[in-house]
């Protein structure tokens, strides 16, 4: 009976990679809604964690990861960092103003920042086994299953998420992995791409606004940004450090101040993204099965247009677009409208 069961685990582990492999090399997405608790059981990582300490949620044996608490209200609110794979570089003055009503958890996803990073480089194999590997570690399954460990861990029933940019779409698609877990969605200027290939070019969208002196520079490292194998090549701090360099671009493009590339992007976890995302995938579906009411917040200043967001809150059955006098960085950038536009979606859970 014992051989028969690590037989049959062996074998739905080698199943899965069969598929993933399968989806990534037809450019379809190595993640699929709906499958989160089923790929937990096969990387062998329970949604029940072993525990959390002052600093850290312990979510796996072997993962941890680094998160900030702050506030002392009833309510429980956590925020999901963006990127993908960019950590929070301190507490984004929304959640500052909200920890006076909300107890606030803010946390860096595995992969990032000061959380557990599970490769030093990449597993052994060809490329397309270690990939598998990495996007079963990092990818989009992994990080959806951690908020749900994370809310174990905090003995919750439900929270209230609050997404920005990449990670609102995250938080989106927890809410609609584990609609009865979640109170109410902020979703701060999310990352249109529930729908690849899509309207919106976010790239795209940067080079426009770079100067004509550094659009040589950025198409040089466009080409060396989706060539997942030489990125494969690379170990976890060059890795950070190569994706790292967006943020400069972005500042540039955007006209803010260039943010230091110190190593806290997430390296096999942004690699492991893209192979999450594909280059086809259409979870409109999946998330219309989100119950929890939503305010989905824009700022007319973004580089994304107005009409991306409302299409990506049309997807939600109980969603509220609220436009702010603000660029992408809302959180800071329009505090007290997005800290009321919390209160609005708890509200509208009551």
């Amino acid at each position: 009976m014992t051989l028969f069961l690590v037989s049959a685990g062996a074998a739905a582990v080698v199943g899965l990679a069969l598929f993933l492999g399968f989806r990534w090399l037809t450019g379809r997405a190595m993640f699929e809604p709906g499958t989160v608790a089923e790929r937990a059981r096969a990387a062998g990582e329970p949604l029940d964690p072993p525990g959390r300490t002052a600093d850290r949620f312990r979510v796996t044996e072997h993962i941890e990861l680094a998160h900030d608490t702050f506030g002392a209200g009833v309510e429980h609110l956590l925020f999901v960092h963006g990127g993908p794979g960019f950590p929070p570089r301190g507490r984004p003055r929304a959640l500052e103003i909200a920890a006076r009503k909300y107890t606030v958890h803010l946390y860096h996803q595995r992969g990032v920042g000061g959380s557990t990073r599970p490769f030093a480089r990449a597993p052994e194999g060809s490329f397309y086994e270690q990939l598998v590997a990495v996007e079963s570690k990092l990818g989009l399954a992994a990080q959806i299953a951690d908020i749900e460990r994370i809310r174990r861990s905090l003995e919750r029933e439900r929270l209230v998420l609050v997404g920005h940019s990449f990670g609102a779409l995250v938080a989106a698609l927890y809410a609609a992995e584990f609609p009865d877990r979640v109170r109410a969605l902020v979703l701060v200027s999310p990352a249109p791409l529930h729908v690849m290939p899509g309207d919106v070019d976010l790239f795209a969208l940067v080079r426009g606004r770079l100067p004509d002196a550094d659009r040589a520079a950025f198409d040089d490292y466009m080409r060396s940004y989706f060539d997942l194998p030489a990125a494969m090549a690379l170990d976890e701090g060059a890795l950070s450090r190569h994706y790292g360099r967006l943020r400069s671009f972005y500042a540039r493009a955007a006209g803010m101040a260039e943010p230091e590339n110190g190593g806290d992007a997430g390296g096999f976890m942004t690699l492991a993204t893209y192979a999450s995302l594909g280059r086809r995938h259409d979870w409109r579906d999946a998330l219309r099965r989100v119950t929890a009411p939503a305010v989905v917040i824009h700022g007319r200043s973004d580089m994304a247009p107005e009409s991306a967001t409302r299409d990506f809150a049309s997807t939600l059955s109980r969603a509220e677009v609220v436009v702010v006098d603000a660029a992408h960085f809302a959180l800071d950038e329009a505090a007290e409208p997005v800290a009321a536009a919390i209160d609005r979606a708890v509200g509208m859970a009551r």
